[in-house]
C-alpha cells in the first residue's frame, strides 16, 4: 500500500483554513494549470467555475447541461463529455481523468467522490487541520 500524502489545511482568504487540495489538470486542448479546490464528500463530481470550461477546451458541443442540486438549491450542470487529465503535484505519477462539471456562480473548485475520490483514499483529520491522500 502506498504512503498516504499528508497536507495541512489552507487559508484561501475564503473564510479560514479548509481542505484545499492544489491539483494540476489538463484541459482537453493540453493547455494546463494548478487549480485549488475544497475537498468535498459531499460532491458527486469535480465541480468548476463555468468560466473553466473555455479555459480548458471546452466547447458547448462538450458539454451537456443537466439539473442537479447544491447546498443553494436547483442548478444547472454542464457536465464534460471527454475527460480532462490531473495529478496532484506531490504525487506526479498519479494521473487521473477528471468529468469536471461546470457551474455558472460556483466560486470555488469541488474536489468531489468520482474523480479524485476513485483514485484516493481520502482521510480528513479535523482536530489536526490536515488531511491525507492515499493512492490507491
Amino acid at each position: 500500500m502506498a504512503a498516504p500524502f499528508v497536507v495541512a489545511y489552507r487559508d484561501l482568504g475564503f473564510g479560514g483554513a479548509r481542505p484545499y487540495l492544489i491539483v494540476h489538470v489538463s484541459g482537453i486542448d493540453g493547455r494546463s494549470g494548478l487549480i485549488a479546490g475544497l475537498i468535498d464528500s459531499g460532491a458527486d463530481n469535480t465541480v468548476l467555475p463555468a468560466g473553466y470550461a473555455p479555459l480548458m477546451g471546452y466547447t458547448a458541443a462538450d458539454l451537456v447541461a443537466v439539473q442537479g442540486t447544491q447546498v443553494g438549491g436547483s442548478v444547472t450542470l454542464r457536465n464534460a463529455t471527454k475527460p480532462s487529465k490531473a495529478f496532484i503535484p506531490e504525487i506526479p505519477s498519479k494521473v487521473f481523468d477528471i468529468h469536471p462539471c461546470f457551474v455558472e456562480g460556483c466560486q470555488t473548485p469541488l474536489w468531489g467522490r468520482a474523480d479524485l475520490m476513485q483514485h484516493f483514499d481520502v482521510t480528513i483529520m479535523e482536530r489536526k487541520k490536515q488531511f491525507a491522500l492515499t493512492p490507491v
